[in-house]
């Protein structure tokens, strides 16, 4: 069991010197002596994990989805009412938002390389309709018990989403009238009015 807590650790240490890396410099002038310095692992060790400096960004998706956005990713959708989930997600966002601000610029970078990677875009693509189908069901939910007016769910789903990512640009530009906290729930409240009967 301690050699599997110990490879797990020296996984999410490379990890997270790869997303801190990626984030500052951007995939294309990462190199893996970068993230070898950041992590302070040997090269080897590096590369016992990872084949490539794709390979690695490719788990990086998956340790972005699954550390950062595991609460939303698993929601129990069968325990409160469509508006108090599409809240409580909005909470694990700002919360996500204030503790590792960083993980929303990874997602740029993930932006970025599926423009030119198959492979990349392949698997944000799986990510996006992971999510898209979670805001699917909850609108889905508000639909049938009749808190919400029939609507096309998938443009539902993507408002949800698309409105969350607006947190990114809370992560770029740093001074603004506006808090990502205000934005986030003022912009779910008006999205949630606008699915009312």
């Amino acid at each position: 069991m301690l050699k599997n807590n110990t490879k797990d650790n020296t996984k999410t240490q490379i990890l997270e010197a790869a997303l801190h890396v990626f984030v500052k410099s951007g995939y294309s002038k990462t190199t893996m002596d970068d993230i070898v310095n950041e992590s302070g692992h040997s090269k080897g060790a590096i590369y016992h994990y990872y084949s490539s400096k794709k390979d690695l960004f490719l788990s990086l998706i998956d340790y972005w989805e699954n550390y950062f956005f595991k609460n939303i990713i698993n929601k129990d959708l069968s325990d409160n009412n469509p508006d108090a989930l599409l809240r409580d997600i909005t909470s694990d966002v700002i919360k996500t938002f204030k503790s590792s601000k960083h993980v929303f610029l990874a997602e740029l970078e993930f932006w970025s390389l599926s423009n030119h990677d198959l492979d990349v875009r392949k698997k944000t693509t799986q990510l996006y309709a992971k999510l898209i189908e979670l805001f699917r069901s909850i609108i889905s939910k508000g639909v049938s018990n009749g808190d919400y007016k029939k609507i096309d769910l998938d443009v539902a789903a993507l408002s949800v989403m698309t409105a969350l990512q607006g947190v990114i640009w809370f992560s770029i530009f740093d001074k603004s009238n506006i808090s990502a906290e205000k934005y986030l729930n003022d912009v779910i409240e008006f999205i949630i009015h606008g699915f009312k009967k």
